[in-house]
């Protein structure tokens, strides 16, 4: 987030730091959030961003790729989880 430059990871980092804060019962994301954060400010600031959505969106795609990589390797043999 203290990056706004570089727009093309903006989303994804905002959706994992609410994923992780959801998991581990932290509040980390919440200053980037606030009516003057850093979310806000890269938002509101250039290039217009009208594609982007919610950071809840952001956080949800970052849960069913957390849930996707868990299912999997549920299926992986018992040395190669320890691998991950």
């Amino acid at each position: 987030m203290r990056r706004p430059d570089l727009s093309y990871d903006q989303p994804s980092a905002i959706g994992a730091l609410m994923h992780l804060d959801a998991r581990l019962g932290a509040d980390r994301a919440s200053r980037f959030l606030a009516a003057d954060g850093l979310w806000h400010q890269w938002i509101d600031g250039p290039p217009h961003k009208e594609h982007h959505t919610t950071p809840d969106n952001y956080r949800g795609a970052i849960d069913e790729l957390c849930g996707f990589v868990d299912e999997s390797a549920e299926h992986c043999p018992p040395r190669c989880r320890t691998r991950m």
